[in-house]
């Protein structure tokens, strides 16, 4: 099965809601996996040993609740 046709099978006789406004969690959440994987490759490469993670750890704290409050709003 092709990922289109999987899709369309997921979505046949189901209500399909378009949530404007994504735009910038999706951009926050990109850069943050770039931040990720950039962080993986220094810790692999032996370059990084320690990351103060407090940072990272509330940026995504405020992109759950922004997704959550999002996800109530359209059930």
């Amino acid at each position: 099965m092709t990922m289109t046709d999987y899709i369309i099978q997921c979505a046949l006789g189901k209500e399909i809601v378009q949530v404007d406004g994504l735009d910038k969690i999706l951009s926050e959440l990109k850069a943050q996996g770039r931040n990720i994987n950039q962080l993986t490759m220094l810790a692999n490469m032996g370059r990084v040993s320690v990351v103060q993670s407090e940072d990272l750890i509330a940026a995504y704290s405020k992109l759950c609740s922004q997704l959550e409050k999002i996800a109530r709003e359209v059930e």
